[in-house]
């Protein structure tokens, strides 16, 4: 066999090596072709199944609510159902025959008791459901529905440290029986009539007093560990966050909206609820109601929502106390709304340079002048509050 055939032979098994290495190379390339669309159809199909899920917990959600509303108008009359609003807390009794209604921004409580129809009302029952109110530790929902019961809304009182006696005495379970009864002798009891769906008519005995002074404190002191946690974890001032949680629920634990939007800082489950599931890396594509009335949970969305509105749509912006008032804005109304305010479109990137050529006077009263009224009022409440917790917080 001569060199030359030697060579030849050489060369064609070599051609044919680097024929093999190419098949196998293309296999791999398939191969991971095929996993990245199998990711992709299990991906879809997850969403697909999440989105399905929420949509049978909204669907029932709101057959539970409509029931709930249906019976307790046979109580307490057509058009007199009192329902959790995002600075109302209102309980219901099992039953549905008592209820208590809290204004957390203007600090009352009142305490109402319905008799069956043709019936007086039993008067001697407020000072009982004043004690149970005192000490009520709430729930998240006054129904359950069969996709989510209700739960507790926490492991203390709501209304903890918030209740005095006529004569300036805290009110906690040592001392309620004298204090209850303190504040049935120096309350008005009223006595109304409502007619409810059917015709029938029912009285109804209630009793209202007033929260301590500095109420709102106490409550927003209840939540300073998670406050204080997720600002940190997230680069946000805690003051604009107690600020933020004032103004959106005057921290009321069972806060809740018309948009529907939940709990201390009214997270709406649709829009900055999937966001943040999203970044968290959630199971859930939107997250219910009893998850968003957990403090911890809510805390955390509503602080990293900032910390999202900050990163994705105002990280251009160069003074921070400019970039501090389009969160403040937007988190009201969307980033889209502000910059179409600013410059007629929803694209907020471009309106960065109308933003850092502007003094923060400037952008304060282009606000204030130009935004929705809602907002207009937010930006001003939510800025003015976040001075006064800075005091605090120092």
């Amino acid at each position: 066999m001569t060199k030359k055939f030697l060579t030849f032979l050489l060369v064609i098994m070599g051609l044919d090596c680097f024929a093999q290495v190419e098949t196998e190379y293309d296999r791999y390339v398939r191969e991971q072709k095929e996993q990245m669309e199998r990711m992709k159809r299990d991906s879809d199909s997850r969403m697909q199944e999440m989105s399905k899920q929420y949509e049978d917990y909204v669907k029932a959600e709101k057959e539970a609510y409509e029931k709930f509303v249906r019976e307790m108008a046979a109580k307490w009359g057509e058009g007199n159902v009192a329902e959790s609003t995002n600075k109302d807390w209102v309980e219901y009794s099992d039953n549905g025959n008592s209820r208590s209604v809290v204004d957390f921004e203007n600090g009352t409580a009142t305490v109402e008791i319905v008799a069956e129809p043709g019936k007086a009302v039993d008067e001697e029952e407020l000072a009982k459901k004043v004690k149970i109110l005192i000490l009520d530790k709430g729930k998240s929902k006054d129904y359950d529905s069969p996709a989510e019961k209700a739960v507790p809304l926490g492991d203390e009182p709501v209304l903890e440290n918030q209740v005095t006696t006529p004569s300036g005495e805290t009110i906690n379970e040592s001392n309620i029986d004298r204090g209850v009864k303190e504040i049935i002798e120096a309350a008005e009891v009223k006595v109304t009539t409502v007619t409810d769906p059917d015709g029938n008519q029912h009285q109804i005995a209630s009793i209202s007093f007033n929260l301590i002074p500095e109420h709102i404190r106490v409550r927003a002191e209840k939540f300073s560990d998670n406050v204080d946690k997720y600002s940190r974890k997230y680069g946000i001032d805690q003051a604009l966050v107690y600020a933020v949680m004032q103004t959106e629920s005057s921290f009321n634990p069972k806060a809740k909206s018309h948009v529907p939007a939940y709990g201390l800082m009214q997270i709406v489950p649709s829009s900055a609820g999937a966001d943040c599931a999203a970044s968290l890396k959630k199971d859930f594509k939107k997250p219910t109601a009893n998850y968003l009335y957990d403090p911890t949970n809510n805390i955390e969305m509503g602080v990293l929502y900032l910390s999202l509105l900050r990163d994705r749509y105002y990280k251009d912006i160069t003074d921070k106390k400019k970039q501090e008032l389009c969160m403040i804005a937007s988190y009201n109304t969307g980033a889209g709304n502000v910059a179409r305010a600013l410059r007629g479109d929803t694209n907020i990137k471009k309106a960065a340079p109308q933003i850092n050529g502007m003094t923060y006077d400037e952008l304060f009263t282009f606000f204030k002048k130009k935004l929705h009224k809602e907002t207009q009022n937010y930006v001003v409440n939510v800025t003015e509050r976040a001075e006064n917790f800075r005091k605090w917080t120092k």
